[in-house]
């Protein structure tokens, strides 16, 4: 593995979580980038648990207020979902399972860690699978390569919990408070392209910007 300093190279930073909703409409446009800056630009994810260590079940007005976002998401960015989410009955939403999923990734194989948070995500919106069970994750590595039973050893350890942990302290520190958040790392400057939903061609000119402030 290529050894570098993280202030020698520029980074663009992504903290999401894969059960948020705008962070589903927003993976097309970060792929895109993504693609575009490969080679240029280092990639770094930082899962920032949108509601870690849930233990309530959904109110009936939590759902209502919750469809109405999966509505504006689905109508800006065309992305599927399944509206038969809403037909559980007592679910937790603990986003701190799916986020955890994803850290285990990335150190079983860490090349498709934002391809496991996008699969985690297609199968909760789209599919209306339960990713907070660790089988459906389990099965979810399985696709990607990685043994159901690898996979689940590494994700029920301490160590996975503490480094999820590690990844939500990170996304405080950054004052990412809404999800998605980009931004990017040039020197030791931390420039803010978003916080929020953010359409590919603005994304980019705020990137663009960045790049060209020199880090003093």
């Amino acid at each position: 593995m290529e050894k570098y300093d993280l202030l020698d190279v520029p980074h663009l930073i992504y903290v999401m979580d894969p059960m948020c909703s705008w962070c589903y409409g927003f993976a097309p446009v970060l792929h895109k980038l993504k693609k575009e800056q490969e080679g240029k630009l280092n990639f770094k994810l930082v899962l920032g648990g949108l509601r870690p260590g849930m233990v309530e079940p959904m109110e009936e007005k939590t759902k209502e207020y919750l469809r109405k976002h999966w509505e504006e998401v689905e109508k800006a960015t065309e992305q599927p979902f399944d509206f038969d989410f809403f037909k559980r009955e007592n679910f937790v939403y603990d986003t701190e399972p799916a986020c955890r999923a994803v850290v285990t990734m990335r150190y079983l194989q860490p090349e498709k860690e934002l391809e496991m948070a996008e699969e985690v995500q297609r199968a909760f919106y789209a599919r209306n699978n339960d990713v907070t069970k660790p089988e459906v994750l389990a099965e979810i590595a399985f696709k990607l390569g990685v043994e159901e039973e690898t996979f689940l050893e590494k994700f029920i350890s301490e160590e996975m919990k503490e480094k999820t942990g590690q990844d939500f302290v990170i996304a405080r520190h950054l004052q990412a408070n809404a999800f998605p958040s980009v931004y990017l790392l040039n020197g030791h400057h931390v420039h803010l392209l978003s916080r929020g939903y953010r359409l590919y061609d603005a994304l980019k000119a705020r990137m663009e910007e960045a790049l060209k402030a020199s880090p003093q």
